[in-house]
Order: structure tokens, then C-alpha cells, then sequence
């Protein structure tokens, strides 16, 4: 296998890593609204406390979401440094 060819088949993997983060997201947001609207509703305590863990752990996935971003830019950047003559 030649050079082109890793670059394309990295490349396609880039952009299934990149495709999955995108469609993560929308739930994880989708969860966390539906989390804080039912915090705003009179619950009792044990479901108020519910809420309250579910949000940390969506705020929790956000920001592993966003090094993972982090981490797919730097790497196409690198890849595009690497690919100038």
C-alpha cells in the first residue's frame, strides 16, 4: 500500500470519527434540555437528585465530546502540514 493510499483510508476514518461525534451530540443536547425542563418541574427530592446527576453526566459527555473535536482538528491540521511539499 502506497502513501495515497493510507492517507485516503485515514481519511475516510477521520471523517466516521467525525460523522459519529456530530450524531452523538444532538441526543446527549437533546437529553440534557429534557434533564434541566424536568428539573424545572415539581419533582420529589429522589427524582430531583435524578436530575441533578443525569445533568453532570451530560455536561460530563459534552466535554469529552469536545476534546474529541479537539483531537480530530489537530489531527487533520497535522495532516494537511504533513501533506505541503
Amino acid at each position: 500500500m502506497n502513501d495515497a493510499q493510507c492517507s485516503c483510508g485515514g481519511e475516510a476514518a477521520i471523517e466516521r470519527f467525525s460523522q459519529a461525534l456530530h450524531d452523538l451530540c444532538q441526543p446527549l443536547t437533546t437529553l440534557q434540555c429534557r434533564l434541566e425542563l424536568a428539573e424545572l418541574t415539581r419533582t420529589p427530592e429522589a427524582y430531583r437528585q435524578a436530575v441533578v446527576l443525569g445533568l453532570a453526566e451530560c455536561a460530563r459527555l459534552m466535554q469529552s465530546v469536545a476534546v474529541m473535536q479537539t483531537i480530530m482538528r489537530d489531527a487533520r491540521a497535522a495532516e494537511t502540514m504533513g501533506a505541503r511539499p
